[in-house]
């Protein structure tokens, strides 16, 4: 593969971006800047989702939000997941992918930026 192939598939994979990635590319300190963002009841219906399957990147990027929050409003989150019961593919899908528009909003608009492989070291 050649060196300008090698930098376009590595600037595809920083432009790629799914709920499942939150928990690698998001710092803790825009978790709230996000979630303040976030329609609840799609938070809860992608947390809902998540959080059943905890060894998933979905499941872990759900943690991460809740570990990076208030413990009040994580436990409110908690309730409201449990209450939730289980959610449809279709839904979850929508809901995560509501997440994800408002914080990529949130970047577009240069309030939060995403961790990317430079940044770590």
């Amino acid at each position: 593969m050649s060196a300008q192939d090698e930098s376009f598939a590595d600037g595809v994979r920083k432009a790629i971006f799914t709920f499942a990635h939150i928990h690698e590319r998001l710092n803790p300190r825009d978790v709230p800047k996000v979630l303040r963002e976030v329609p609840q009841n799609d938070l809860v219906t992608a947390l809902a989702a998540a959080l059943p399957v905890p060894d998933s990147d979905e499941g872990r990027s759900a943690e991460f939000l809740l570990a990076n929050m208030s413990q009040r409003m994580a436990a409110t989150l908690r309730d409201e997941v449990e209450t939730r019961g289980k959610v449809k593919m279709k839904d979850a899908e929508s809901a995560m992918a509501a997440v994800v528009a408002s914080l990529r909003d949130l970047v577009d608009a240069g309030e939060i930026s995403l961790v990317t492989d430079d940044d770590e070291e």
